[in-house]
């Protein structure tokens, strides 16, 4: 009987241990659940801080603290994947309000838009969000230079971008209906899909550019350079306008 009880009593004593353990297990799961939400609470409270901090910092009187803002709201594009799309969101803004009207006659893009463009070439695009699109409309930006961009499915119609270099930029998808892109340089740039209705490639350098399935409705192509151009039909042609400068590739000439 006195081992029977003896026995009982260390079943007992092991199970009250193991209880103790695993509560003790839980309290530490739920301080260390706790913990990492105060941390994320914090960090979030500190993005946000950051976040307004660089967005004032965009209308300053000042191009040096514009700037500031704009590496600024790189950088918590980096550190905050939720927050990128709302970021290139208002990075795209910017260039649209500050690139409404051409630089002064002689002079280059401004400092601030132009970092804001090297900015968005050079995100993470996988970040973007399945509704997010590059806005460009009607933004006046010749000679801008973007090079190796992404510029996947984004809105660029009725712009100014005479002159850019667009040199391995990604335009898949893209709209630029009636964009002027008179003597671009777009070597090796992906047109694949892109819609230029009615836009203007005088003189424009498009050797080696993926075309497939591109639409070129009224597009000016007189003195344009498609020679190396892939994917491009006789039929895209046909809806184009061409003069005897432009030069196609071997097969369309």
């Amino acid at each position: 009987m006195a081992r029977r009880i003896e026995l009982v009593s260390i079943l007992l004593a092991s199970l009250a241990a193991v209880a103790a353990l695993w509560y003790s297990n839980v309290q530490v799961r739920q301080a260390n659940d706790q913990a990492r939400q105060e941390r994320a609470l914090v960090k979030e409270g500190q993005i946000t801080d950051r976040y307004t901090a660089a967005v004032g910092n965009l209308g300053a009187d000042r191009t040096d603290v514009r700037l500031g803002g704009i590496y600024a709201l790189q950088r918590i594009m980096q550190d905050s994947p939720r927050d990128h799309p709302t970021i290139a969101n208002v990075l795209g803004a910017y260039v649209r309000i500050h690139a409404a009207k051409p630089p002064t006659k002689g002079q280059d893009i401004p400092a601030d838009v132009d970092a804001a463009l090297t900015v968005l070439a050079t995100r993470d695009a996988t970040r973007d969000g399945e509704d997010f699109r590059l806005d460009f409309r009607s933004v006046r930006l010749p000679g801008v230079e973007f090079v190796s961009g992404d510029l996947t499915s984004a809105w660029v119609h009725r712009a100014d971008l005479t002159g850019a270099y667009l040199y391995g930029a990604d335009l898949t998808g893209a709209v630029m209906i009636e964009t002027d892109l008179t003597d671009a340089i777009m070597v090796e740039t992906d047109l694949a899909g892109v819609i230029l209705t009615g836009a203007d490639l005088t003189g424009a350098v498009l050797t080696d550019v993926d075309m497939r399935h591109a639409n070129l409705t009224d597009v000016d192509l007189r003195g344009a350079d498609l020679s190396g151009a892939r994917n491009l039909t006789k039929e895209q042609i046909e809806f184009a306008r061409t003069d005897g400068e432009t030069r196609l590739p071997v097969g369309l000439s």
